[in-house]
């Protein structure tokens, strides 16, 4: 049975959490580098190739939807990426309205490249915690997943109320 949530509660979650996932974010980045190396490559373009990479063949709605951003903005960034050769946009076969977005070759190579480095820093760091720690952390981890479904949720709402 879990403890009811209390607005003290939910205030210091809310008021660590943020802090907490920046850090680590942070830290990852730095200590592994990033996940696309070209310098000419923003920070919303780089979200966009990540988006694509967790999910090819998407159109670039459901990226903007996942990534919180306009259609029009995103699309104004895949224009970008194709023109930069990360990004490969085919029409849909049953669509032609709608473009499919895939990463190119050199851009799939570098997010292989990225991941792996990633992972063994994540792991090399957790092999520093304690087994109870990684217990703890796992358990955080569906909790997190919980709270991204929750404010996807929330965002859903809040588009239904205010198109």
């Amino acid at each position: 049975m879990t403890s009811p949530r209390t607005p003290s509660t939910a205030d210091a979650v809310s008021e660590a959490l943020m802090p907490a996932v920046g850090a680590l974010r942070r830290l990852l980045r730095r200590a592994a580098g990033p996940v696309f190396t070209s310098d000419t490559v923003s920070t919303s373009q780089r979200e966009v190739l990540v988006a694509v990479g967790r999910h090819p063949g998407s159109p670039v709605t459901d990226i903007a939807q996942e990534l919180g951003l306009a259609p029009n903005s995103v699309s104004t960034i895949v224009t970008q990426l194709v023109g930069a050769g990360l990004l490969v946009r085919e029409t849909d076969p049953h669509d032609r309205r709608v473009g499919r977005l895939t990463l190119t070759s050199r851009a799939q190579e570098q997010a292989v490249v990225a991941r792996a480095r990633r992972r063994t820093v994540l792991h090399d760091a957790l092999d520093r915690l304690t087994p109870r720690q990684v217990v703890e952390l796992a358990a955080g981890i569906d909790a997190l997943g919980a709270l991204a479904d929750e404010l996807r949720a929330l965002e859903r709402d809040r588009e239904a109320v205010h198109p």
